[in-house]
Formats: C-alpha cells, structure tokens, sequence
C-alpha cells in the first residue's frame, strides 16, 4: 500500500514498502491536530485510529503512571471504519472526546508509552478501559500499532491505530510513517503547552485576562487576576470559554499556596479545565474530569474552582463549585445576595461528587465569582469581604471593568492571597 506523496514544502516519502511523507498544518490547537490526524490516517493507512494526550502532560514530571500501574490519557479523538461489513462507523457518543481511558500496566499502549518507541501487536483483548465499552469496538480489529508523541524528550500521548482482517500487519514503512505524524504532533503539544504557559504567566504578572479571551457575544464579561504581594506568580486563574449556541463558560479556580509551585499546577489544571470545557460537558461533569486530573498530578494537591455556563438566550446559568466560595448576584435595582449552591469538596480528593444548580440570570445582573483571596485576610473573616463585595457591586451598574477595578482597590489593594473576580451581565435591552 502506497500514501498520497506530499505536496510542494512537505517532507519527502519514507522509505518503505507502505509509508510516505506525511504532513500536518502547523497549529498549536490539540484538538485539530488530533483531526488532522484522523483526516490521514482513515482509512488509508487504517481501519480506526485514535489520539491519546496523557491525563497530566509532564513538564518536569516523569510520566504519569510509571511503575506497575496503569497508564491514563484522555483521548482526543477517534475515528472507526470497517470491521461489520458494512463500512458503518462508531458513532461519536461511543467513545466522547476528552473521555477517560485507562491502559493496564502490562498492555502494549503503556509498553509504547514507557518505552517510547512503536509497538505492533495483534488482538490480544488487552484492557482499554473507559466510560463506555471500548472492548466491544476494538473487538473488531485484528492488527494494531501504537506510535508515541514524545515531545522534548518525554511521551506527552500516543496515536493508535487498527486493521480489520482483511488488510496485513503494519509493516517498518507504515510504522516509520505514523512515527513522522507523532513527531509532528509532539510539536503541536509542545506549542499548545507554551502558549498556555505563557499566557498565565503574563495574565497573572500583570493582573491581565489571558491573551485571546473570547469575547462573548450578548454577555459582558471583565475580570482581573493577580498575585499575592510579593510573588511573580500565583495558583489563581481565571478564564471565559465560548460554547456551542451562544453560550459561555466561565471558570475562575484556586490551587492552594502561590508563588512558583502553585503556579505550575494552575497552568495544569487551567489547561486542562479548558480543554474539558471545550467538549461542552455540564458543569458538575467538567469538575469531577477536573477532580481526576488534580489526583495524577503526582504531588498531593488541593484546589478549588467555581464554573458557570451563561445562556444568554434562556437568561440562565447552570453553576457547580469545587470547594469554592459562593458566586454573589448583583441585580439592576441594587439589590444583591450570596447563591446557596452545594459548595463540594475540592478538587485532588478523588472522591467527590459534585452537584449543580440553574439560576435565572435577567438581563442587568451582575454575576460575580471570585477566589477567598479577595474577601478574605488575616484581620478580616470571608463573610465581612463577601459584604463588603456585595456593597460596592450594588453601587456598580456602569462598566465592569471599572466595577472590577472598583472592587481591587476596596479589597485588595496589597493583596496577602492571589486574588481573582471575574464578573459576568446579559445586557439589559437597547444596552
């Protein structure tokens, strides 16, 4: 079998009985990579193939799960053809993307992953467990490869990919050619996780929103971030996520501790919180995902995060809390009060469940999330802040990035805690 050859500016073929130059456009988005992916690899190379990102991406770390235990990724995308004779593929709810997947200690995806080099092997009904009956779908499978993406010298993911038995094993030309694809894709990684670094170290540096906030379409959102006096950095972050049908997530999250340590961990978690808010998952959903990602950080870490999705077109908002403080309302005719919400544990526990709540959110009111470093200091219990917070956003109906800074200088003009807000209105009409 022969891929098309590469087209002008791309690399020249591998040499082999079944490979070719490969190439993916540059681009620092995993999840198009891993569409990219599939596009090349379904099926003229493959029945199915799957892209895999470690649960936690090791900037320093060794990789998750090394030893005798499993191996977790979240998979980023998977595509099926073949295998019931009738060319039907999986359908997507199957296998959802960013869903969970556990590979045992001794299967062939973790040997590829410690061992970072290719493994071809056959159907052996090794264990791939996930949320839903992924066994079945690979039942129909004969031949596998599993290809390493190791970027900066360390595996950040895998790509795999399946046979039906009607097409022959993967020979060095085809292995040679998925490698080529998995070195590209490490450099997606490697450009996606720079970006997010750097993002949070500039937004939290300079009290700013992260570079290429979306601007949400009918909803007004303002919100600052910053360290705790005398630190760079910190463990707060916050960030506001475009949604399918108008709709927009806003995430504001807490790691315990600032300075360095925390700051790494928050550009994890705020990575990942992203991404899962991205697959459009309910709010009580993306935080117990988030729950899980917090326990494979290998240190033992504790946070907290609060994540609303805002419907504008419903005037609406659909709330869950890790351990967080409670969002206060602002409504137009000044009145405010705290949401009662079940407050949850914090994330790094791994034992939590967590609940969630739909508000009315009319048109004129002020939702307002916030991290315990604003309310709270040495000399002053969170419930006196959250008051105080509660008075000046009743007082504050013009802009709200004026109502943010408004709010900085009454409650955190010397900041002994990162300290975030991050406020939210629908418009009132003919605004």
């Amino acid at each position: 079998m022969r891929l098309p050859d590469g087209q002008d500016g791309q690399p020249e073929p591998v040499a082999g009985s079944g490979g070719a130059g490969l190439s993916l456009a540059p681009s620092d988005d995993p999840r198009e990579m891993a569409g990219q992916i599939l596009d090349i690899t379904v099926s003229r190379l493959a029945d199915a193939a799957g892209v895999f990102v470690l649960d936690r991406l090791p900037v320093n770390g060794p990789l998750s799960g090394t030893g005798d235990g499993d191996v977790i990724v979240r998979r980023l995308g998977t595509r099926f053809t073949g295998g019931s004779g009738d060319g039907a593929s999986v359908p997507h709810e199957v296998l959802p993307a960013w869903g969970v997947v556990t590979f045992a200690a001794g299967s062939p995806y973790a040997r590829c992953l410690r061992g970072g080099h290719p493994v071809a092997f056959e159907q052996t009904g090794t264990r791939t467990a996930a949320r839903t009956g992924s066994d079945d779908v690979l039942a129909r499978y004969l031949s596998f490869l599993a290809v390493p993406i190791i970027a900066e010298g360390t595996p950040n993911g895998l790509i795999t990919l399946a046979r039906t038995s009607g097409r022959p094993a993967f020979d060095k030309g085809e292995i040679a050619a998925a490698s080529e694809l998995a070195t590209q894709a490490a450099v997606c990684l490697t450009s996606a996780r720079r970006v997010v670094e750097q993002q949070a170290a500039e937004a939290r540096q300079h009290g700013l929103p992260p570079a290429g906030l979306v601007t949400p379409d009918r909803l007004e959102v303002a919100g600052r971030c910053l360290p705790a006096t005398g630190t760079a950095v910190g463990g707060d972050w916050y960030d506001v996520v475009a949604l399918p049908r108008g709709r927009t997530g806003l995430i504001v999250g807490d790691v315990m501790g600032h300075g360095p340590v925390a700051a790494a961990v928050m550009v994890e978690l705020s990575a990942a919180a992203h991404a899962l808010a991205c697959a459009d998952l309910q709010p009580a959903e993306l935080l117990a995902e988030l729950d899980r990602t917090a326990i494979t950080l290998g240190d033992i870490v504790y946070a907290t995060c609060a994540y609303a999705v805002i419907d504008p077109a419903d005037a609406a908002a659909t709330i869950a809390l890790a351990g967080h403080l409670p969002p206060v309302l602002a409504m137009p005719d000044g009145t405010t009060h705290v949401l009662e919400l079940p407050s949850g544990l914090s994330l790094g526990l791994g034992i939590a469940t967590f609940g969630q709540v739909r508000i009315r959110l009319l048109p004129g009111t002020v939702l307002a999330l916030f991290t315990d470093g604003l309310v709270e200091t040495r000399t002053q219990p969170f419930d006196q802040g959250i008051r105080v917070l509660q008075s000046i956003l009743a007082r504050e109906h013009g802009a709200l990035d004026d109502a943010c800074d408004t709010i900085l200088r009454s409650l955190a003009s010397h900041p002994e805690d990162d300290t975030t807000i991050l406020l939210a209105r629908i418009p009132a009409s003919g605004r």
